[in-house]
Formats: C-alpha cells, sequence, structure tokens
C-alpha cells in the first residue's frame, strides 16, 4: 500500500511540474517593484530620472526582465506585480506599515476571487526594509519577519498555489548603506539569520505542503560573484554608488528607504552608472538585475518550470 500511495505521489508531482506556466505574481518591496509606488505616489517618488521610469534602480527590474526573456512581445500581459517600495513585513492588523507583504497578498486575492492560480508561479522577496533601520532587538525582529512570510506562503498554498518561489535577501552588510551608517556587521548578521529562518521554514513547508512545488533562490550567491570577479561580469565598482545622496541619518527612522531615495541627486553624466553594482545606497544596477534574471530563468529550468 505505501508503494502504491508513494507512485501517485510521484506520478502527481511529474503531471504538476510538467504543466506549462502562463503568469509570474510577485510580491515584495523595491527590489521588484516596477512602478507601483510610483504610480501611488502620483510620479514624485522616486524621482525619475534618475530612476527609470519609477523603478529603484536605472532601468527594468529582475523580474521584468525574466519575463521579457519568455515573452518578448508581450511580457506586461503575463505578470502581475505587487511590489512596493518601502514594504515590509507586519503580520498584524494594527500594523503602521503602509504597504507590506500581508497587504500585498490581499490586493492580489481582492482582484483574483479569492483564489491563486494553480497556472501561476508566485514569488515572494521581501525583508529587507525590515532590517536596513538596524532594530535594536535583531533577533526578535528576524523571527516576526520569517513568521510572517511563512505564514504569507501559507495563505497562498492553501488558496491553490501550485508553484512557490522564495527569494533570501542579499548580504545587506555589502550594501554602501551599511557602510555609511557603520552597521556592516550588525547587517550582514540579519542578513544571514533571516536566510537560515527562511531556509529552514521552506524545508518544513515543503513537507506540509508537498503537492506545491518549492523553489528556494539564494541571491546573495548573484552579488557575491560579482564582488568576487566585478571584471568577469563588467563592474569596475562594488562599492560605491552611482548617484550622489545627501547623507541625514534617515536610515534610523521609519519608511527610510523612502526618504533615502528622495534624496538621491541626479549627477550631470548619463553614463555615470557604467560599470557600478549600485544605483543608491540600497539598490542595485539594471546589469545586476539582468543578471539576476539570468540566473532566476536558470533556476526555473532546472526546477523543471516551463511557460506557454
Amino acid at each position: 500500500m505505501k508503494i502504491f500511495v508513494t507512485l501517485v505521489s510521484l506520478l502527481f508531482s511529474a503531471i504538476l511540474y510538467a504543466t506549462p506556466l502562463n503568469k509570474v505574481v510577485v510580491f515584495g518591496d523595491s527590489l521588484s517593484d516596477n512602478g507601483n509606488l510610483y504610480e501611488y505616489m502620483k510620479h514624485q517618488l522616486p524621482v525619475s530620472p534618475p530612476y527609470f521610469d519609477g523603478r529603484f534602480t536605472n532601468g527594468y527590474v529582475w523580474v521584468e526582465l525574466l519575463m521579457q526573456s519568455y515573452y518578448p512581445a508581450n511580457s506586461n500581459e503575463h505578470l502581475l506585480d505587487y511590489a512596493f517600495g518601502g514594504a515590509g513585513v507586519m503580520d498584524n492588523d494594527d500594523d503602521e506599515g503602509l504597504f507590506t507583504l500581508r497587504r500585498e497578498i490581499d490586493s492580489y486575492f481582492l482582484a483574483h476571487e479569492d483564489k491563486a492560480d494553480d497556472r501561476s508561479l508566485y514569488i515572494v522577496w521581501i525583508g529587507s526594509n525590515n532590517y536596513l533601520g538596524a532594530p535594536d532587538d535583531g533577533d526578535a525582529v528576524v523571527n516576526e519577519v520569517n513568521s510572517g512570510v511563512r505564514h504569507s506562503l501559507e495563505r497562498l498554498v492553501k488558496k491553490g498555489a501550485k508553484h512557490v518561489m522564495v527569494v533570501t535577501l542579499p548580504d545587506l552588510g555589502n550594501t554602501p548603506a551599511a557602510r555609511d551608517f557603520d552597521s556592516v556587521s550588525t547587517m550582514s548578521y540579519l542578513s544571514q539569520q533571516h536566510n537560515k529562518m527562511l531556509e529552514k521554514n521552506i524545508n518544513e513547508l515543503q513537507s506540509l505542503y508537498p503537492e506545491t512545488q518549492w523553489i528556494f533562490f539564494e541571491v546573495n550567491q548573484v552579488l557575491e560573484d560579482i564582488m568576487a570577479n566585478p571584471k568577469f561580469y563588467g563592474f569596475t565598482n562594488v562599492k560605491d554608488t552611482c548617484y550622489e545622496e545627501v547623507m541625514d541619518n534617515s536610515l534610523s527612522k521609519k519608511y527610510s528607504i523612502l526618504k533615502m531615495v528622495a534624496s538621491v541627486k541626479s549627477r550631470k553624466n548619463k553614463n555615470a552608472c557604467d560599470g557600478y553594482l549600485f544605483f543608491d545606497p540600497v539598490h542595485p544596477t539594471e546589469p545586476v538585475h539582468q543578471l539576476m534574471a539570468e540566473r532566476t530563468k536558470v533556476l526555473l529550468e532546472e526546477n523543471g518550470i516551463v511557460f506557454e
């Protein structure tokens, strides 16, 4: 009987993973925001230029580039982007954050009859904004953030999601912001602890919900590769930002990322970002997003994900 059940489970998994998908739904923050906050702020933030058309970088973000590689003619029709710049993970009804992972998912369900589509890939990449302010009790925040992420992932699965990709945080200690505010070791520690707990939760969710395909993307490897061999990837500066910023200790205040973005000043040279890893103190340039998109596509192919 056990053998029969195992065979049925394997057959079900094979059928599930072989089914072509037709959409990507992404929840997250400024690293995935394709202009949502820009529209909400009536084109006032992020200031464009120097930011590109409402993105928090100088070009398209990684998930847009990913979908352009699958659907060159109509990628926007296959991407549902709910990410908002400045969003964090606050899972309580009385949270103070304007944009949160919970609210992004609420918006998705509101627009889709309270159901998840089994032919969509759901991507969750969030958490940086909870840590960049160097919270006093970092370990407690790591627990709270991961609890919120896990709860949101379970919501998606219970509503019908069959394909879920979760992205780790990059090492925030490598950002210019961490150096500017003398918090390199703290930011690195929080990033590492977050990623360890996130991986643990995904492993547990795989056991609890085996009918769902779980994909774990360790994005920090992308930045580590660039920093270890910048010339190979076409970078000449992996420490500084390509745009100037007026530093005012904003990272110690609430919604600091949005305040930081508002303070970025454009340089006259239109090629100022050539060879730079960082666009501003926390966001990477478009070439990094491109590399992330390429790595993501390889990962999806390795996991049998195809799009019709």
